[in-house]
């Protein structure tokens, strides 16, 4: 009994010798927040049209919905998008899904299978180069954009009472 106790703390202390020794660097420079501009891109829809986001920008308010098809909580909201989408798709708004699944003939089954459900536009993030350009690391991640451009906020959450913000937002920006 003594010596596997003995075995467990050393080999806990074994891993708190490895993850003390792990440099923390940021994964991104940074994480968009309101205020900030939205980075742009360029990049291939799910139909395979492509998708630019300064065309979108000037005349939309574009929430960006990144998700994943191994992220329960991301697909769990895809409902609650549909209604927002729904509710103010006759007023200049859209919603553009981000997938960042890996480019596999299966993953992208997966996508496609999910995004049969959606109610809007579903682009492709294999490389993760979108995520990384708006500092994603957690999902579900969504950004809202007003049409010149600027980031409106921000939220790693899509549980209710941050959709419900997201929703208000959408409705301010889109009767101005």
């Amino acid at each position: 009994m003594r010596s596997r106790r003995f075995t467990a703390f050393l080999l806990s202390a074994a891993a708190c010798m490895a993850l003390a020794a792990v440099q923390v660097v940021p994964a991104r420079a940074f994480t968009v927040e309101a205020g900030d501009r939205a980075p742009l891109f360029v990049t291939q829809t799910l139909t395979g049209d492509t998708f630019n986001l300064r065309d979108h920008l000037g005349k939309n308010v574009v929430l960006l919905n990144f998700w994943s098809v191994f992220c329960r909580d991301c697909i769990s909201r895809i409902e609650a998008l549909n209604k927002i989408h729904d509710l103010f798709q006759t007023r200049k708004f859209e919603i553009v899904g981000i997938a960042g699944d890996p480019p596999t003939d299966r993953m992208l089954a997966q996508v496609k299978r999910y995004a049969a459900k959606m109610h809007y536009d579903v682009i492709l993030d294999p490389e993760l180069e979108i995520f990384d350009s708006y500092g994603v690391e957690i999902i579900p991640f969504a950004v809202l954009v007003d049409r010149d451009g600027t980031v409106i906020m921000a939220i790693q959450s899509l549980e209710p009472e941050p959709l419900k913000k997201i929703s208000d937002a959408i409705d301010r920006l889109t009767r101005e």
